[in-house]
């Protein structure tokens, strides 16, 4: 093997574990953005029950206050009746 082709594998075998190096780098960081993800999904799906929770609270809410204004409004029309 000449002195030229003793080169070029060199090279070529540093480029080869500086590619497994690159990979297993962008492994790590796709293993470690694909568990931050996971987390804000879950924290996501979290957030959209308790907001469903709450509208449905507040829908409630609303509805008995209608109730309430409804019938003081009923209250007051007769009073004024009288």
């Amino acid at each position: 093997m000449t002195e030229l082709e003793m080169m070029l594998l060199r090279q070529l075998e540093q480029q080869q574990h500086d590619s497994e190096s690159l990979v297993s780098g962008l492994s790590t960081d796709l293993a470690r953005l694909q568990t931050a993800l996971n987390a804000q999904q879950a924290e996501s799906q979290a957030l959209r029950r308790e907001l469903a929770h709450s509208d449905r609270q507040n829908a409630e809410l609303i509805e008995r206050l209608t109730g309430r204004v409804d019938a003081l409004t009923t209250l007051l029309g007769d009073l004024r009746m009288r």
